[in-house]
């Protein structure tokens, strides 16, 4: 029998992100994750009294990673940095933990803003029931729950290799009491099958899209790269097990798919010299599901975003992309593109900026775009911050890093324009 949830005082992340005024009404079922590290694995009992008393357990599973793996398996879960990935490792154990799988029929949803302004809806069920056995535990994060939708979607997709959903149709309604064993390490620390699995992954633990080239994906396509659009790095630590912010090209990962190498480039929000952000963020709002599995940009941000990326980032129209804009013109009705429209390159840039006046989206490389988003005064705040939280020595290293890619990108955009050039010279 499901009873309340015996009372916590609220912690000062609950009081401060989360208020009555953010009540979520909603009756729905929600499913969670908890994991009692190994060194917390002696309070098992106890938590799995209480969590009958308010939860529905669903299964429970025993899983051991391999020691090889397992620094990397904690630092991709809770995508953190190798040193602050040691200390948790010290905290929990490295041992087999037990992961714990509850539904909730009774959830106390809310809105949550975290500290970078990220939403979500959290159960506050959930997170009282997490801090009540770190208090049983006796020492912060020794206990781990998926608090959101989002966060357990991710959890069990990084843990088991499915989405929430297709996990959650395997469960018996209720746990038959005995304890699965799962011996295996993260999805994708042996690297990705394909373009299909990895997309699968990617659906389930972050909010992206594939910005342009897509058609023939995943299966094959005509270009050299990927090009995604996505929140922040997270999806670094997802897509690749030996990803470091300083040791790594944020912005550029070459890997292994399968038996071939494929070429990923990445755009984050706050890039905001690629894109205007509210742009960005307009089109990972209203991004849609490719028939074939993964996400894209809806028919218009496609169009427009195109026709961008053409015009202010390559400078020059080529004809598989007047033969691309002109099709998406076709689909999207737009009765003043003709066929010789993308011959000019003015006239393509005057009804581009037509466009982005009236939904009041900015040229992200001029200075007055830069002025009004204050990009240097972020980059003084990000700094200190970095400094204060990290250290000089990583400030500096990341300066470091960060000019050695700029010059990187710099030779390569020289390279790719000049090869552009010289083929149009040649037709």
């Amino acid at each position: 029998m499901i009873q309340k949830n015996e009372s916590i005082a609220p912690t000062f992340w609950a009081q401060r992100y989360l208020s009555d005024n953010n009540l979520v009404n909603e009756n729905k079922p929600t499913l969670h994750l908890f994991i009692v590290w190994e060194n917390s694995r002696d309070k098992f009992g106890l938590i799995i009294d209480d969590l009958k008393k308010n939860f529905i357990i669903r299964d429970i599973y025993e899983v051991k990673w391999s020691k090889k793996k397992f620094l990397n398996n904690l630092r991709r879960f809770y995508e953190r940095r190798l040193p602050e990935t040691q200390e948790k490792a010290n905290l929990c154990g490295l041992g087999p933990f037990l992961a714990i799988l509850v539904s909730d029929p009774n959830p106390q949803l809310k809105k949550m803003k975290a500290p970078n302004n990220e939403e979500d809806i959290v159960n506050v069920n959930i997170i009282d029931s997490k801090m009540k056995f770190r208090k049983w535990v006796g020492k912060d994060f020794t206990i781990h729950s998926s608090i959101s939708d989002k966060e357990t979607n991710h959890d069990v997709m990084m843990l088991f290799g499915k989405n929430a959903r297709d996990l959650e149709n395997e469960f018996p309604e209720n746990w038959t009491g005995s304890i699965k064993k799962l011996n295996s390490d993260l999805i994708g620390h042996d690297g990705w099958n394909d373009l299909r699995q990895l997309f699968y992954v990617l659906n389930g633990t972050v909010n992206y899209v594939v910005l342009r080239n897509f058609e023939g994906m995943p299966d094959k396509f005509d270009y050299n790269d990927v090009d995604i659009l996505t929140e922040d790095i997270r999806i670094r630590y997802i897509m690749d097990e030996n990803f470091s912010p300083l040791g790594s090209n944020v912005s550029r990962l070459n890997m292994k798919i399968g038996d071939e190498t494929v070429s990923f480039d990445f755009r984050y929000l706050k890039e905001q010299h690629y894109m205007d952000e509210m742009w960005l963020t307009d089109i990972l709002t209203r991004r849609i599901l490719h028939p074939n599995g993964f996400y894209v940009p809806s028919k218009e941000d496609y169009f427009y975003s195109l026709l961008y990326h053409v015009i202010f980032h390559k400078g020059i129209i080529s004809d598989k992309y007047k033969k691309k804009l002109g099709d998406l013109a076709k689909e999207l009705g737009l009765t003043e593109i003709t066929e010789t429209t993308f011959d000019d390159f003015n006239r393509s840039k005057e009804f581009l900026t037509k466009y982005m006046s009236k939904m009041k989206y900015r040229n992200s490389n001029s200075a007055l775009y830069k002025i009004r988003h204050n990009e240097f005064l972020r980059i003084v705040r990000v700094a200190i911050f970095v400094a204060k939280t990290q250290g000089l020595r990583f400030l500096l290293g990341a300066i470091k890093h960060k000019i050695a890619v700029t010059l990187s990108d710099t030779i390569e955009y020289i390279e790719k324009r000049g090869k552009v050039i010289d083929e149009t010279d040649h037709r």
